[in-house]
């Protein structure tokens, strides 16, 4: 397995396991949603996205927003539907 890989699922490990309070900077944020850094920037520049924290010069990310993010939006079954909005359930 790359380095990389690796990190990634010590990032979404370290997500999943940490309390809904706690604060993730966009490194780990980019290893959940499977994204760049530079989109997590862009969306932010622009207004959109998952809510952040600016304290001092730090972004920061609570898990709580994020889940609530991930939880908004579509699923799409294919490039010409709709979309449905995703309903999680906890079991």
């Amino acid at each position: 397995m790359s380095k990389n890989k690796l990190n990634r699922l010590q990032l979404i490990n370290e997500f999943e396991s940490a309390p809904d309070s706690m604060l993730f900077n966009q490194n780990t944020l980019a290893a959940i949603l499977n994204c760049s850094t530079q989109l997590l920037e862009r969306n932010r520049w622009a207004g959109e996205g998952v809510p952040y924290l600016k304290i001092g010069r730090k972004v920061l990310y609570r898990k709580s927003e994020v889940l609530e993010f991930i939880q908004q939006q579509k699923i799409y079954r294919s490039t010409s539907s709709q979309g449905q909005h995703l309903s999680l359930v906890n079991t």
